[in-house]
């Protein structure tokens, strides 16, 4: 189970990061990073595949 706390501790610094870096981006200069984007969205899907994966653990 230690393995899923890191993968949404992960998740949640990645998301974080990037979705932090675009925001500020976006706000100063008003253009969408793309890379950033994509970071992003990495990150929330490992949020979303970890809390499925823990709630299928808990089931079993």
């Amino acid at each position: 189970m230690k393995i899923n706390n890191y993968m949404l501790q992960l998740s949640f610094l990645i998301i974080i990061i990037f979705g932090g870096t675009f925001v500020i981006h976006l706000i100063k200069t008003g253009e969408f990073l793309l890379d950033q984007i994509i970071g992003f969205s990495v990150g929330i899907l490992i949020l979303f595949f970890t809390l499925i994966w823990r709630k299928s653990s808990k089931l079993s």
